[in-house]
């Protein structure tokens, strides 16, 4: 292991995120305002911290950031907050020349909208839960695609059909943990070791093997995250 990315998804973690990295070596992380705490809006004091925190050499990203239209009894945040918010950081991602990383659920084509309103914006789809023809509209605009354990389930035809055919450079692998372990372990929590069966789901799907995958996604990632730069 060379690196790990931290992610930071709102006040609770975005500045204990970049404090970690000071005292880690290899350790990156972003910061952001993911979807689910998009109900309260950003006011002046807090994008000013974004800025400040955004700025420091440990943080890669915006992110986690996006549109999440999957509501349940735990996220029902309105969908004209969740847009406004995402406006608001692509604006700071783009100011910073930083990239990006992107949730959404439910939610792609006003998020592919709202990504055109900022050309030249480069990131990563992270965990994505799309379809080939979704996959295609992200790497039309230059995006990377991250592929997380689900590429593992059985039933997650649509992710398992836009693995197998989009371009090797353009794609990412991640754990998302705690959340979404490999089929094997579904149940538990997940943890980055586990990421090698994502990677071998990859290759088998596309006929490769697990190091060309490995090797290529582990390029891709120090490009976009500029791993080679970043950091103390």
């Amino acid at each position: 292991m060379e690196a790990v990315i931290n992610i930071g998804d709102d006040a609770s973690d975005n500045r204990p995120g970049v404090e970690l990295t000071e005292r880690l070596p290899g350790l990156r992380t972003t910061v952001g305002r993911h979807p689910h705490s998009a109900g309260e809006p950003t006011d002046a004091a807090e994008r000013r911290e974004l800025r400040q925190l955004a700025s420091h050499p440990s943080v890669v990203a915006v992110g986690e950031i996006g549109l999440d239209y999957h509501f349940t009894d735990y996220h029902r945040v309105p969908k004209a907050d969740q847009q406004q918010v995402f406006r608001q950081m692509l604006g700071l991602a783009q100011e910073l020349q930083k990239p990006v990383v992107l949730h959404t659920r439910d939610a792609f084509p006003d998020l592919l909208a709202i990504l055109d309103e900022f050309p030249g914006l480069e990131g990563v789809f992270h965990c994505f839960s799309g379809n080939s023809a979704f996959a295609a509209e992200a790497l039309a605009r230059g995006f990377y695609i991250s592929f997380a354990g689900t590429v593992t389930y059985p039933t997650a035809h649509g992710v398992i059909g836009a693995a197998s055919i989009i371009p090797l450079d353009h794609m990412l692998v991640e754990t998302d943990s705690p959340f979404l372990p490999p089929q094997s372990r579904r149940g538990k929590p997940n943890a980055p070791r586990y990421l090698v069966e994502t990677v071998a789901r990859i290759a088998a799907l596309r006929g490769t093997t697990e190091i060309e995958v490995g090797r290529a996604t582990a390029r891709n990632a120090t490009t976009l995250f500029r791993l080679n730069h970043a950091g103390p």
